[in-house]
């Protein structure tokens, strides 16, 4: 692979966790300052806030262990959708994006 492909296949799975990360906890941030709904009242909505904010920030840490975290980010997210029903598959994708893409480096990178 040549060097320009090589460096934003790199580059782009990083670029995107920062902004899904940076997007979550900007809306955990204005939720905190001007809440929009009640606490959670049941497990279900604890579990599905628990599930969502290791779906988000997992990525992150793929940074450093690419396979690691790109798979526990995609477990959470799966697990998040089947405990709290959560059908907006596009929003879902655009969750698991980074994820992907970290995995798809991590398949791509010559060993």
């Amino acid at each position: 692979m040549s060097s320009v492909p090589h460096t934003a296949l790199r580059w782009a799975p990083r670029l995107a966790s920062l902004l899904l990360g940076g997007g979550f906890l900007m809306v955990v941030a204005g939720e905190m300052v001007t809440p929009h709904a009640a606490p959670p009242s049941n497990w279900r909505e604890w579990t599905g806030i628990a599930l969502c904010s290791i779906a988000c920030l997992a990525p992150l840490a793929a940074w450093r262990w690419r396979m690691h975290g790109a798979a526990l980010s995609l477990a959470a997210l799966a697990s998040f959708a089947a405990v709290v029903h959560f059908s907006r598959y596009d929003v879902l994708l655009v969750m698991a994006m980074p994820a992907l893409l970290f995995l798809l480096d991590s398949a791509l990178r010559p060993q």
